[in-house]
């Protein structure tokens, strides 16, 4: 039998009405591309593209049988299996991906057409077979994975395909997917398919909240729970538990031993990383709860005392007993625990003002406001934690490190208590340093992580840095033990070779299938056009490997100048330069078939911030600032990035110049000669928060020192006018007011809400029945086995979706305004370098005759002043104390602190405002010590004498702070525990008495 070329397969079935001789055709066409990319490319310009979507929009499984419910939908999904349609669907199908996988080139032509959309739809579908399921899903991470090869370039990644899966009507078939039993092969890979597909498409903040509040982030954790019951790690008597509120009834059907955990830690770690409360949301999960239930509050018998009709009270004297070692915890090896590292000066004295034994005069005093948010240590910790724990030492592969990834965002979180670092110190670090080894290898079999890109050995290396970098950061006893472990050494070693020339891939053999004439781009429709040929998997791999090497090194060193020394030492601070330069912009893409590798390549958008980071916490050490950052030429290419069209990357940037900028920095003189001070004036009035803050905070230390003349035309390029209104706008009460409004729906919502058992919020007032909340739907028949559970069970409780939702607006607003408090403290930082140092009084009357007098003192006495906030529906108690963050009033008096370092006429100023210095009383003996040695200093400088002119003006200062009390206030402050206040006071005393 003669051979069909692929154009003769595609034009006979343009002309063919049978479906049968649809079916074989659609078969030929199969076996012709598979393992073919000239054959593909040749059918992409035939037009194969274009009759494939018409082949699923025509032959499709129709939307007409209803919605499933245990039962018709499904019976009709599994008849059109059989149908010939389907069969040509199916085809279509398979074409489609193995034109998918051909790599980035193939991506263009299918975006352009409508085969995305029609086969979403039907995924989404009700009556969709599981044969469809599996390959759509198949097919959709096919997708996913070439994507990226796209264009390195882009930040952040390509979501077009994510916008697509993860809007609303395709979020139930998600749901669907996932919560399906482990009953057959097939259902269970299309579920381990759709939670790989999230793990590789969910990037964007909007699409892990809608995974949150649709239900499927519940359906993940109801697969997990599979796992615990199926590995034997179900607490002892969590079956007393399971008809309480919020669990699932029953415990999940144990996962089989042939499924796959990996997928699911993967896509719940992406869902909640950067959120607690979709991590709390996790927690709380039903699947979750029914598999480690939280431990309830015993109570001693004899305190339990009978009523006289036979209910139960507690005795006056009832003291709960504390929940016992969790069981989990028990299978882990016992680890010597480490004495948390005392915060500074905490350990010496005790927080100044307000006590705790005078916020108990009675159950109507609310305690003030606090813009921070306070953990409450006597929390219960989760038993997933010590889970996770246990999955580290008895799982391998990528389980190992999705296991790793997901308690190290747990803890990061602060989900996972701090008396867990011992055990990541013992157990999880070593795991991750070992990962970084040349011999360590994992197994070929699992094809989730085989993407036919990379192997999966590869793709473990490439994230395990990462995770190292999560786990470390901001911990000085686990940076320790990673060093300890020669972490240093290794990554420094590992950064180099990612620079190691990338061998060229052979070209294609020629196929005489391919010799079709050229056609013009611009005359042909998009679905019959190649797209770019992309980047190599390897060469991404690499740039990928490269950023998460830089990450770990960034997070290793930010503590500990000998930790900066060392990777100097190890020679890669040359490569760490090489990291930041972009690729140039005329530079070709280079295709698959010619991989580059060199410096001058450049590196994508997501190295160079890693870079910028790596390269920030190295200046950090003058030592190192001076000699080998210098010498690699660090300036250069950071000047360049701060230009970036990425604002990512100019945030970045910026926030690396900062160090550079420091008095002490060689480098402070080449950003004023470079042009660069003009453009960080201009980015601290962009409306991006974060830029803001990172130019104002290197302004801050561009002007300190810097000759009157630059002083001047920052104020001038920032304009008085915005100043102004930055300095006098009152962020601290705003941010107070939306807590407050935030406070109130969330109570509106949740009404006379408290928190049970399992950590949700129960309406005490009016009891919610959940059977009658989810309708009849809900509840099993009688024909359904008690072994498998409704899918409704997945759906998420609509007050456990209100309060995720609120709470996440909550957390977005909050943020919002703690930025713009940043903003205005930084911006009193700079306006206090700007009038400090040679020329400083010049500089003063410069800053009152362009900001105004009376503005910048109210200013200041508005930041200083205390504040109290109305409460709505409060008749006891109408109004709260709102306690200003010490960061906003460490800035405003140390203003005030260099004002009044002036001229004496400028101390008169001070003086003679109303509101400043009876604003500052009330903060002599403020918890935080720098507040406390700020209003002390303030107070030296309005009295002391630098000449014999200005004596009569001191003793009239000081007469007048005495009868406002101050006197009072600093003999308080005598015997301070803090040195330096109490060394400060003495001098400030004596200048008084004088």
């Amino acid at each position: 039998m003669t051979r069909l070329t692929v154009g003769t397969i595609l034009s006979r079935l343009q002309g063919s009405e049978s479906v049968q001789l649809q079916v074989a055709l659609l078969r030929a066409l199969k076996n012709e591309l598979i393992g073919h990319d000239e054959r593909k490319e040749a059918s992409v310009t035939l037009g194969i593209i274009p009759i494939l979507g018409q082949l699923l929009r025509t032959r499709r499984p129709g939307l007409s049988h209803g919605v499933e419910s245990d039962g018709a939908a499904g019976q009709s999904g599994l008849a059109y299996g059989d149908s010939e349609d389907a069969k040509v669907c199916l085809q279509a199908v398979l074409i489609v991906g193995s034109l998918a996988q051909g790599g980035p080139t193939f991506i263009a032509p299918i975006f352009a057409s409508d085969i995305l959309p029609t086969l979403l739809s039907v995924l989404s579908s009700p009556d969709c077979p599981p044969s469809f399921t599996l390959s759509i899903l198949r097919f959709l991470n096919t997708i996913a994975d070439r994507l990226p090869l796209q264009s390195q370039d882009q930040w952040p990644r390509d979501t077009r395909l994510a916008d697509i899966i993860f809007s609303g009507e395709h979020l139930g078939a998600l749901r669907r997917i996932i919560a399906q039993d482990f009953g057959s092969m097939r259902s269970r890979l299309s579920a381990e398919q759709a939670a790989a597909l999230i793990g590789k498409l969910c990037t964007q903040e909007a699409h892990k909240r809608a995974l949150a509040v649709s239900g499927v982030l519940d359906a993940l954790a109801v697969k997990i729970a599979s796992f615990v019951v199926a590995q034997g790690y179900v607490p002892p008597g969590a079956e007393h538990y399971l008809k309480d509120a919020g669990s699932l009834g029953v415990f999940p059907e144990p996962a089989p031993s042939s499924a796959r955990l990996a997928p699911y830690l993967r896509a719940v770690t992406v869902i909640i990383e950067h959120s607690k409360w979709r991590a709390e949301h996790f927690l709380s999960s039903p699947g979750i709860v029914t598999v480690f239930p939280r431990q309830i509050l015993e109570f001693d018998p004899d305190d339990i005392r009978k009523g006289p009709w036979g209910s139960t009270y507690f005795s006056g004297s009832a003291v709960p007993r504390k929940p016992g070692v969790n069981p989990v915890d028990s299978l882990l090896p016992s680890i010597p625990h480490v004495h948390e590292r005392s915060s500074p000066g905490s350990a010496s004295f005790p927080p100044l003002g307000m006590g705790e034994s005078r916020q108990r005069h009675g159950r109507s005093v609310l305690p003030p406001i606090s813009l921070g948010q306070v953990s409450d240590s006597d929390e219960q910790e989760n038993s997933i934690v010590p889970w996770l724990l246990c999955l580290l030492r008895s799982e391998r592969d990528m389980t190992r490190l999705m296991a790793a990834r997901l308690v190290t965002v747990l803890f990061r979180l602060g989900l996972a208590k701090k008396h867990r670092v011992p055990q990541f110190s013992c157990l999880l670090v070593p795991i991750l340093l070992r990962m970084l080894d040349k011999d360590y290898e994992i197994s070929e079999s699992d094809d989730l992580c085989d993407d036919g890109l990379i192997t999966p050995t590869q793709r473990m290396k490439e994230e395990a840095p990462t995770v190292l970098a999560n786990l470390v950061m901001d911990d000085q006893d686990l940076q320790k033990h990673a060093v300890d472990g020669n972490a240093l050494k290794r990554l420094s070693q590992l950064l180099k070779e990612t620079y190691n020339p990338v061998p060229d891939k052979l070209q294609p053999m020629w196929n005489p299938d391919s010799d079709t004439p050229a056609r013009d781009p611009d005359t042909v429709s998009p679905v019959c056009c190649l797209g770019p040929p992309g980047y190599s998997p390897t060469l991404c791999h690499i740039m990928r490997y490269r950023e998460s090497i830089l990450k770990a090194l960034a997070a290793l060193v930010p503590f500990k100048d000998e930790y900066r020394k060392a990777v100097c030492k190890n020679g890669v601070v040359p490569y760490i330069i090489d990291a930041l330069k972009p690729r140039p912009i005329d530079a070709p893409a280079g295709g698959a078939s010619t991989p580059r590798n060199s410096a001058a390549d450049g590196n994508p958008t997501a190295t160079i911030l890693a870079a910028c980071g790596a390269a920030r916490m190295l200046t950090r050490s003058a030592s190192v600032l001076r000699t080998s950052l210098i010498d690699a030429g660090v300036a250069e290419p950071l000047f360049v990035l701060i230009k970036h069209p990425d604002i990512e990357v100019q945030i970045a940037a910026t926030a690396a110049i900062c160090n550079l900028a420091l008095d002490f920095s060689p480098m402070k003189q080449a950003i004023i000669t470079a042009g660069i001070v003009p453009i960080l004036c201009e980015h601290a009035r962009s409306t991006n928060i974060k830029l803001r803050i990172e130019s104002l905070w290197a302004l801050k230390h561009v002007v300190y020192n810097s000759p009157n003349d630059i002083r001047i035309k920052v104020i001038e390029a920032l304009t008085p006018g915005w100043i102004r209104d930055i300095i006098s706008s009152d962020q601290v009460t705003a941010l107070a007011r939306r807590g407050i409004e935030d406070e109130a729906d969330q109570s509106s919502a949740i009404a006379m809400g408290r928190a049970n058992s399992f950590g949700e919020q129960v309406d005490i007032l009016n009891p919610v029945d959940d059977s009658s909340e989810q309708g009849d739907d809900s509840n099993m028949s009688d024909t359904t086995p008690s072994s498998r559970m409704s899918l409704d069970r997945f759906l998420p409780d609509a007050r456990r979706q209100r309060k995720l939702a609120l709470q996440g607006s909550l957390e977005q607003s909050t943020q919002s305004r703690q930025d713009d408090i940043a903003v205005q403290e930084q911006l009193f930082n700079l306006l206090r370098n700007i009038i400090c140092g040679d020329g400083a009084t010049e500089m003063i009357d410069y800053l009152l005759r362009e900001i105004g007098e009376d503005e910048l003192f109210t200013a200041i006495a508005n930041n200083l002043r205390p504040r109290t906030i109305q409460l709505p529906h409060r008749r006891d108690v109408p109004t709260r104390p709102i306690l200003v963050p010490s960061e906003i009033l460490i800035s405003a008096s140390a203003l005030l602190i260099h004002l009044g370092a002036g001229l004496p006429r400028h101390r008169q100023l001070v003086m003679d405002h109303p509101d400043v210095l009876m604003a500052l009383t009330n903060y002599f003996n403020h918890s935080n010590r720098e507040v406390r040695l700020n209003c002390v200093w303030s107070i030296i400088n309005l009295i002391y004498m630098e000449d014999s002119s200005d004596r009569d003006g001191c003793r009239s200062r000081a007469s007048r702070l005495k009868t406002m009390g101050i006197s009072d206030l600093l003999a308080r402050l005598e015997n301070d525990p803090d040195i330096d206040v109490k060394e400060r006071t003495k001098t400030a005393v004596h200048l008084m008495n004088l």
